[in-house]
């Protein structure tokens, strides 16, 4: 891995995740970037596979960014709420659902990026529009954003 990838905070979280073999996608506006929307976000987002295991796999990668604060977490943590802040280093938001859609919902229509040798799994593009359908003024930009993308990449 190249200091690129280990200084760049989503190539960091991918990488880490990716050595315990977790269970996770990008979504939230790294996603969006990924899909080609121009947005400034450093912090990452994940959508995980709501089980025990993947969590307790979620919590030892995460815990080995700089200041450990995911070693505090548990599986239940993980499980039991919306979304789990870990402001670390890279604070990282982690949830077992993006509005309407889980980790089972996606996964068959995700995409992966390598990008200096790792790889990056990510929400695809109509369940990235569908995880963003809230009533928060910039989720409701980026879909609009993202169904014009959609609209322009298709045939």
């Amino acid at each position: 891995m190249t200091d690129f990838a280990t200084s760049h905070p989503l190539l960091k979280v991918c990488a880490l995740l990716n050595r315990q073999q977790a269970r996770y996608l990008i979504i939230g506006g790294q996603a969006c970037i990924l899909h080609g929307l121009v947005r400034t976000t450093e912090d990452v987002d994940l959508l995980v596979e709501a089980t025990s295991e993947n969590a307790q796999r979620i919590i030892a990668a995460l815990s080995q960014l700089e200041d450990h604060a995911a070693a505090e977490l548990t599986p239940a943590d993980i499980l039991n709420n919306v979304v789990v802040k870990i402001a670390d280093e890279v604070e990282v938001d982690v949830s077992t659902s993006a509005w309407k859609v889980s980790y089972a919902d996606a996964i068959a229509s995700a995409r992966t990026v390598v990008i200096e040798d790792v790889a990056i799994p990510f929400i695809g593009l109509d369940c990235l529009i569908a995880s963003k359908e809230t009533h928060r003024e910039q989720d409701q930009w980026d879909v609009a954003r993202l169904k014009a993308l959609r609209e322009t990449s298709q045939p």
